[in-house]
């Protein structure tokens, strides 16, 4: 697995008359978006745990704090995705760069 995060973001959009495409650039929203993740995490963490404290589950605390890893690794591991989409009448393609 690359430690190196996808920068890029091409969405395509075709059909018989019309082509549009347009490039996000991850390498900005990326760290915008890890940012609110953190923020939700910092805010849910007093619920969890006192959801924790009354209800005595504590087999979900591990789940709990190994998901932000697990989401990170999972959007870097979007580098080199393709999806095509066809239909009779458009495709769409969303590729990460």
């Amino acid at each position: 697995m690359s430690w190196i995060p996808p920068y890029l973001m091409r969405i395509g959009i075709e059909n018989r008359r019309h082509a549009f495409s347009i490039w996000l650039p991850l390498f900005i929203l990326g760290p915008i978006f890890l940012a609110f993740l953190l923020a939700l995490f910092l805010i849910a963490l007093p619920f969890v745990l006192l959801s924790l404290l009354f209800t005595w589950r504590w087999r979900w605390t591990r789940a709990y704090f190994l998901l932000p890893p697990f989401v990170v690794r999972l959007l870097f591991a979007l580098r080199g995705l393709r999806v095509n989409i066809q239909h009779h009448e458009a495709t769409v393609v969303v590729a990460v760069y």
